[in-house]
Order: structure tokens, then sequence, then C-alpha cells
């Protein structure tokens, strides 16, 4: 192994600890989930609304969620951060869409200006946590399809640490 593919698996070890800290998940179970499910979306040449969900059923496999809630997008209503998500049932066509631009910002933008792509990736990051599709998990797995976009357009991973989270939280806003 050479020292880029070195700092690139320390950086997704990293992210995928970070990730899951930021939710409060700090077991080596959820790490070994987190893995696989990154594992199974580093696969893909493209999302899907099939592989979003079973990278989402990987990640939550051992977690307290209803089985049914695991690689499923929801059939209730929630709230997130004093704000309630998109309505369940309207979640289908939003993600459809969503999917559709991130998979255009992966196919079409690598030759791009890499600042725009980061800005283009968290914007769509934002859309899919606001859209909040998932019962629980949100987070974790729009963070991992975040940094499945950035390496498929040539940026590094990106950690986010779970002490820098409330920097994460404002983008939100």
């Amino acid at each position: 192994m050479n020292q880029k593919q070195l700092k690139q698996e320390s950086d997704l070890i990293d992210f995928l600890w970070e990730s899951n800290k930021i939710e409060d998940v700090e077991d080596d179970d959820s790490f070994a989930q987190a893995l696989k499910a990154w594992q199974y979306l580093n696969k893909q040449k493209k999302l899907t609304i099939e592989n979003l969900n079973k990278t989402h059923g990987i990640l939550m496999k051992n977690q307290p969620l209803d089985e049914e809630a695991k690689g499923q997008f929801r059939k209730c209503g929630v709230w997130i951060g004093g704000r309630e998500g998109k309505p369940w049932y309207a979640l289908p066509e939003l993600m459809n869409q969503w999917i559709v631009n991130a998979n255009d910002v992966v196919i079409n933008g690598q030759h791009e200006n890499k600042a725009f792509l980061e800005k283009v990736i968290k914007e769509q990051h934002v859309t899919a946590e606001v859209a909040h599709p998932y019962q629980d998990g949100n987070g974790r797995i729009f963070r991992l399809v975040l940094n499945w976009q950035r390496i498929n357009v040539g940026l590094p991973i990106l950690v986010i640490k779970e002490a820098e989270k409330n920097l994460y939280y404002e983008w939100f806003n």
C-alpha cells in the first residue's frame, strides 16, 4: 500500500468512527456495519433507490429500530432539530429526483471546479437530510453518500469530527 492509499484508509476509518460518534453510536459492531455499508456503497457506479436502501439496511442492521424501518423509507412523520421532515408520502418522488441530481454530479462533475463540486455536494447532503427519508440513520447514511460522491469526483474523504459537529449543523441553517 502506498502513502496515498494509507491516508485514504486512515481517513475512511476516521470518517466512519466520527460519523457514528456524531449520533452517539460508539460501539464496535456499529463501526463494523458502517464499514460494510461503505464497502457496499463504494462498489456502486451510480445511486439508485434500491442501493441507497440496501446501504441503509446494512448500516442499521443491529440498531434499535423496527426491522421494517431498516432499508426502507419511513411511513410516518418525524421531527428533526425542531422542524418537521418532509411528508412521508412525498419521499419516493423527492428521493428519485435527489438521486438524479446526486448521480449527475458524479457523472458530469469530474472535470468541474473542485470548490464548486464541494459546494454542490454539500447542498445535496443538506437537501437529503432535510427530506429525512428514514426513521433513523439519516445523518450516517447521507454522510456516506456525501463521501461516495466526493471520491467519485476526485475529492478526498471529508471527516466531520464529532467535536466539530456544531459547525456541521450550521450547514442546515
